[in-house]
């Protein structure tokens, strides 16, 4: 049978398929845990694209983990096992799922960095009520003429003519901060959107690299250039502020925005997620997802493990009536 894959990243379609023995959509009792990891290793080592970026033998994995298993070892036991697997590759796209008990194994990208964001601190003394709201986007103006825009989540279906708007009430200001701080991600398509108001030519972002079957090096470049909107465009001094939790989409936002010269990125080093990813399910009805593409941008860097930012600032957790990310974007567009 063949198991198909649409997978769709920043304008880019790739459609893969692939031949294997056998793929079962519900589970099957008579699976046992050697099979159950066989599989799970097997689809991870024929499809997962970023071994060599993340620096992981998977071949070394199987050797270290193999004898772990056994058909007489608990179903907890086998979920343990993979679930370290899946971890050891650092990719919070790449996941492992149990329906029926609820539990997930998936890497945090959160662990170990500060959270760099405080919602409650930037109502409080920078938006002071003064803020809109447009669709997923809020904005106000901050001292110094200095616009301000908050773009917390890619969920929210992103519309030309909001950015439209806001950048026209923006047209006469002295720069913008695009503040993408905890958005996690969506669709990239917004991600791609955004961008296109903030350059009046194509930029060039650079490549993404999908794995296209089960050899190590069977990969198939597509470049992406970004297009300029044909609405309202803002080609300012702009400052996007940025902390671990960008992630996915937005870092596809990142991407696309790096080579615009009018842009400086400051705040918190960012959370990656580039690549495309596809899901499926294993013979005992445990789901997996994975990253079947790797992005390599305009610089030659791979975005997954993230990026540091042009200048990389951390909030004081005692100050609490400060955002310093947010006060050193002030400084630099001024």
């Amino acid at each position: 049978m063949k198991n198909r894959y649409i997978i769709i990243l920043a304008g880019v379609l790739a459609i893969w398929s692939t031949a294997c023995e056998e793929i079962a959509f519900e589970p099957q009792p008579e699976a046992t845990n050697v099979q159950v990891y066989e599989e799970f290793w097997r689809v991870f080592s024929d499809k997962y694209a970023m071994f060599e970026a993340k620096g992981v033998n998977w071949q070394n994995t199987y050797n270290v983990t193999r004898n772990l298993v056994d058909n007489t070892i608990s179903e907890d036991s086998l979920f343990s096992v993979l679930g370290s697997m899946t971890v050891s590759l650092r990719d919070a796209h790449t996941a492992l799922i149990d329906p029926v008990n609820g539990t997930e194994s998936v890497f945090d990208i959160q662990e170990g960095f500060p959270e760099n964001l405080d919602e409650e601190l930037i109502s409080r003394e920078y938006l002071k009520g003064t803020e809109k709201t447009l669709g997923g986007f809020v904005y106000a103006m901050l001292p110094d003429n200095i616009g301000y825009i908050v773009f917390r989540d890619f969920q929210s279906v992103v519309l030309d003519e909001e950015l439209d708007q806001i950048l026209t009430e923006f047209k006469d200001t002295k720069g913008i901060i695009l503040d993408v701080r905890g958005n996690t991600g969506g669709d990239p398509f917004g991600a791609g959107k955004i961008a296109s108001h903030f350059t009046e030519q194509e930029v060039f972002a650079g490549f993404e690299r999908f794995k296209t079957g089960p050899g190590a090096t069977d990969f198939a470049d597509s470049p992406f250039t970004l297009l300029p909107t044909t609405g309202v465009a803002y080609t300012k001094p702009m400052a996007v502020l940025t902390n671990r939790l960008c992630y996915s989409a937005t870092t596809t936002l990142l991407y696309l925005m790096d080579p615009m010269l009018n842009v400086t990125f400051i705040g918190g080093r960012t959370g990656g997620g580039s690549g495309s990813v596809a899901d499926g399910q294993l013979i005992n009805g445990w789901y997996y997802s994975l990253s079947v593409s790797e992005f390599i941008d305009a610089r030659g860097r791979h975005l997954d493990d993230g990026v540091d930012p042009d200048i990389l600032v951390d909030l004081d957790p005692d100050n609490t009536n400060r955002d310093e990310i947010i006060e050193r974007a002030l400084l630099e567009l001024n």
